[in-house]
């Protein structure tokens, strides 16, 4: 069999709760259900990171955050030999097209792509990451050094206005980008696409707005940035939370969309049935569970409980309900491609993971009294902490600086969402107890 081509779709920023091929009771992905059905639907995937840049470079590397090192501490990805690198290496085109801002050629991943792509945005050359890389990470590693940075960026976020009426998605270039290069490729190719519109600021097509937004919440105000609302300096109150919820819905209508139109493409191009398809998220959403919302600060399963679906060209499981981590798609690409051999640890042959870890790593924040009381106290003692979980299917602990948490894991994944206020929604966390201490990380993984 000839190798296959590779499309790598990139959902950014969804909750896997939110999608209705996974039970959502909203209409949100009709395009990615249409596409799961046909494909291999993995129904309990957890990212091992809440943010774009540890996130993708556990894709991109098949390992930990606390492996690759690409984190809030060390922002640039570096020293790893990455997918795109290994599939260049066997003989493939490698390209990628990504309005991502975190993941671009400064922070180390356009390394091994032979055309970086960033639709709408300016980009550097891929070598700049090679210069940046040691000052940076230097940089933001070093508590002195990044505390007057940290306050200001702050500082930048909090005086950011809530507003009442969202911006509607600008045309990016993204598809005519994705179109062009389909008609340039040559077999085989690796393409890496990220789909941006459900991450902040919320901005989805009027239509969706309409379609989701109750009307009776149009004059509700929203928050552009998530640390303006997270670290209190503009709160969203009740009726602001529900319709930020009712705008996501919509974006994530708006980005199935866009899938939808790219599957078109390969469709039209002739790319689409002898093609390995993944379509992944990254990480989640807070939607104001523990008075949060964005995705940092936490690694609760709103943030690393995300949709996952794999159509392989022979054919696969039709569906999978183990838990999986979604780093293995690294081994899952190269063992399909036969660039490497992997077939423990790929997807499609390997078997779900008994535990998933993950990790989400301080920019000097005291997550613990953040989540508890609302109060935002920074020390420089706490940058890196390491806010970390070690989930099963049922349970779930989160450690943090000589801290434990025992959740059960509800079927859905994240906690239930209220609209009560953030002061209530603290309540929500569990009480340190012996009994959480003695089912520690660690234990899990015996």
């Amino acid at each position: 069999m000839s190798r296959p081509n590779v499309v790598f779709v990139l959902l950014d920023t969804v909750r896997a709760d939110h999608v209705s091929a996974l039970g959502y009771d909203r209409e949100t992905t009709p395009n990615f259900d249409s596409f799961a059905e046909e494909a291999t639907l993995y129904t309990d995937a957890i990212a091992q990171a809440p943010w774009s840049i540890p996130s993708h470079a556990s894709l991109f590397t098949g390992k930990y955050p606390a492996d690759h090192g690409a984190t809030i501490t060390s922002p640039v990805l570096a020293g790893e030999q990455t997918l795109a690198e290994l599939c260049s290496e066997a003989g493939y085109e490698t390209h990628a097209i990504s309005p991502n801002n975190y993941v671009r050629p400064a922070t180390g991943f356009a390394r091994g792509f032979d055309s970086y792509e960033m639709p709408g945005q300016r980009q550097e050359p891929a070598m700049v990451s090679d210069l940046l890389a040691r000052p940076v990470n230097w940089f933001t590693n070093t508590g002195w050094a990044r505390a007057p940075a940290e306050a200001a960026f702050n500082r930048l976020r909090n005086t950011a206005k809530t507003t009442t009426d969202p911006p509607a998605p600008g045309d990016d270039g993204l598809l005519a980008a994705v179109d062009d290069r389909l008609q340039q490729v040559d077999n085989p190719f690796f393409l890496f696409v990220n789909l941006f519109d459900a991450h902040l600021p919320r901005s989805p097509d009027p239509e969706h707005a309409a379609r989701f937004v109750d009307d009776d919440l149009t004059d509700a105000e929203i928050v552009e940035h998530e640390r303006t609302h997270t670290l209190g300096a503009q709160p969203m109150d009740e009726r602001g939370l529900r319709r930020f919820r009712q705008l996501y819905d919509a974006d994530l209508r708006t980005m199935d969309d866009r899938f939808g139109a790219l599957l078109d493409s390969l469709r039209a191009h002739g790319q689409l049935e002898d093609t390995l398809v993944v379509a992944v998220s990254d990480h989640g959403e807070h939607l104001g569970e523990y008075g949060l919302v964005g995705h940092q600060f936490s690694v609760f399963d709103g943030v690393i409980s995300v949709p996952l679906a794999v159509s392989y060209p022979d054919g696969g499981p039709d569906r999978v309900d183990e838990q999986v981590e979604i780093r293995r798609l690294f081994q899952t690409i190269l063992d399909e491609t036969g660039a490497r051999s992997y077939p423990d640890r790929s997807l499609k042959t390997g078997g779900g993971d008994d535990v998933a870890r993950g990790a989400y790593y301080s920019p000097m924040l005291d997550i613990e009294t953040l989540l508890r009381t609302g109060a935002v106290r920074y020390d420089r003692e706490l940058l890196g902490e390491r806010l970390s979980f070690a989930r099963t299917g049922d349970t779930k602990v989160v450690s943090f600086n000589g801290t434990e948490w025992l959740f059960e894991v509800p079927e859905g994944g994240a906690p239930p969402i209220t609209d009560a206020p953030v002061a209530e929604l603290s309540e929500q966390l569990p009480n340190t107890s012996e009994t959480a201490s003695a089912v520690s990380p660690d234990s899990l993984l015996d």
